[in-house]
């Protein structure tokens, strides 16, 4: 018997790219599908968009909320499906025709609890922006092993997974709290593979990461500052060398100083400094940024790349200490 897939899709104010999205999973030439999209309180007009499709394809269901982010409208996708497998697409990106396909012969050849692929990057005038933008770790990694690799770097898209249903359980689905916005699949994946999840992933080229200017993800600081969330709620863990963890949240927080004073939030960069001084305290170069913050701010961003990080991997060098959290 055929395996149903739920595809959890969440809109908010999608109205320009929703369309599109839902024909790709209808052109899947797997059949047995069913999709939820949750729109998140839109108040232009994805619920018409929406009704309509759904209208002529008993297997679109729409569901609305008031507005909880994109981890609460996951979650209530979820609790709103049917399937074992549970796959995600967002309201502006897309499939290949064949994504579910290959997927759910890759879950049964490898009886994985995840299955992910490769993608495509491109703008909204069809532009491809970076066919290696989505770095990914080809074939299987279990439990340990692929934390310790997500927690380096995030190496899955949403847009790509397909998850056992059991397993989200065993986790409680997403965490829906606001601190980890736009980086709760990134919350998702560690968590799952700290609970012992295996990922496959398929070198394939299976969907279609679409860039624009009213993404929730194209400011950096965006998504810079809820990814250092997630690196505090696991850098914990017992796995991890405690050292490259405060590397690596380290260099997160310099990276949204970098962003945040490129996009001109000098305020939101003071206090992004603050936090981050209060977090590194024995740090003599985050001492040095703190106070070319607060008196040349539309210098800082040169001053720390071409004075202070060079300083520092000099240091580092006569040291014999790595410059990178390996």
């Amino acid at each position: 018997m055929p395996r149903l897939v739920s595809v959890v899709m969440p809109a908010y104010n999608a109205e320009k790219h929703v369309a599109e999205s839902i024909r790709s999973v209808q052109d899947q030439t797997y059949p047995d599908w069913e999709l939820i999209v949750v729109d998140d309180g839109s108040r232009d007009q994805t619920s018409a968009i929406v009704q309509q499709l759904a209208a002529a394809d008993n297997r679109i269901n729409y569901l609305f909320q008031e507005n909880g982010g994109q981890a609460s409208a996951r979650n209530t996708g979820i609790r709103h499906s049917r399937g074992d497998l549970v796959a995600f697409l967002d309201a502006d990106d897309l499939w290949l025709s064949d994504k579910l396909q290959k997927q759910i012969h890759a879950f049964e050849q490898t009886n994985a609890d995840v299955i992910s692929s490769s993608g495509f990057v491109f703008s909204d005038e069809g532009i491809q922006v970076n066919e290696d933008a989505l770095q990914i770790v080809p074939g299987r990694t279990e439990g340990a092993e692929m934390f310790k690799l997500l927690y380096a770097y995030n190496r899955l898209t949403i847009q790509s997974a397909m998850v056992r249903r059991e397993m989200l359980e065993k986790v409680n689905l997403l965490d829906e709290n606001r601190a980890y916005q736009n980086c709760e699949d990134y919350d998702l994946w560690l968590s799952l593979a700290k609970a012992g999840a295996v990922f496959y992933c398929l070198e394939d080229r299976l969907i279609k990461y679409r860039r624009h200017a009213n993404a929730s993800t194209f400011e950096e600081s965006k998504v810079l500052k809820p990814m250092i969330a997630v690196m505090k709620k696991h850098g914990g863990d017992s796995v991890l060398n405690q050292r490259q963890v405060k590397l690596r949240i380290r260099n997160l927080y310099r990276q949204l100083l970098t962003a945040l004073v490129r996009e001109n939030k000098i305020d939101e960069a003071r206090l992004a400094m603050h936090e981050f001084a209060t977090w590194d305290t024995s740090g003599s170069i985050t001492k040095l940024q703190r106070l070319l913050l607060a008196i040349w701010p539309g210098q800082f961003n040169f001053l720390s790349r071409e004075l202070l990080f060079r300083l520092e991997w000099h240091c580092n060098r006569m040291l014999g200490r790595s410059n990178t959290g390996g």
